[in-house]
């Protein structure tokens, strides 16, 4: 029963890396090669420049997580949230790879203190598909029953009441605290540097500023990943 159950789940896994190649081609793709399994091949030589194509094990372990084959949060219900809305926009092109969003957040924590941190909502998004409780649960934040609140797990946090300030390297960014540029983000993939007060002081278009009534103030960048020479 079980080895049948193994069978079903991998059967179920291929249809659905087939599905996610078949997202990249184009219908001239069709006209000129001779079959899927060739096009499929050829669809990470193929894709286009800053997109990077998952592999089976990396599909594998970001579709098939705790919650089942429906991988995207935000198709279990989305709030009317201005940045719920933002930030469905952003969540496949960040499980993609396509671009790497790094979110804001000032509010006020469970206990009523006032917090504020940068989240790497990407790797954000992963780990809750796997830790489960330890990070943010997305699920019940995009459907409005939970808030966003940073914690002294993401890329920086600070707690206003004692002064305390946390940073940690993420999955995609490492943290570079600059005395001239102040707080910069380095991707990872392709580094490039993210320097905050650029961003926000000549007003760059992948930045955006987002007053949510149940989130509070909010900042979205977004880095497009290019991809390394």
């Amino acid at each position: 029963m079980e080895d049948s159950q193994g069978k079903n789940t991998a059967s179920r896994g291929h249809r659905a890396y087939d599905q996610y190649l078949n997202s990249f081609i184009k219908l001239e793709d069709k006209r000129y090669l001779p079959n899927d399994n060739v096009i499929h091949q050829l669809v990470p030589l193929r894709a286009a420049v800053g997109t990077v194509v998952m592999t089976p094990t990396q599909f594998h372990e970001v579709h098939f997580s705790p919650l089942g084959t429906c991988f995207y949060f935000s198709e279990h219900g989305v709030a009317n949230d201005p940045l719920m809305m933002a930030l469905v926009e952003r969540e496949k092109l960040n499980v993609t790879k396509t671009i790497s969003t790094i979110v804001f957040v000032s509010t006020r924590d469970a206990k009523g203190f006032n917090v504020s941190g940068y989240i790497d909502f990407e790797q954000s998004l992963r780990r809750f598909k796997t830790a489960g409780s330890k990070s943010h649960p997305w699920a019940d934040i995009f459907a409005g029953r939970r808030r966003l609140e940073p914690n002294h797990q993401d890329l920086s946090f600070i707690t206003w009441s004692n002064g305390r300030v946390y940073s940690n390297d993420s999955d995609n960014y490492k943290v570079i605290p600059d005395a001239v540029k102040g707080l910069c983000f380095s991707h990872k993939g392709d580094g490039s540097m993210l320097c905050i007060e650029k961003y926000i002081t000549e007003e760059h278009p992948l930045c955006k500023f987002i007053e949510s009534p149940k989130h509070g103030s909010t900042v979205i960048y977004d880095h497009q990943i290019r991809r390394k020479m």
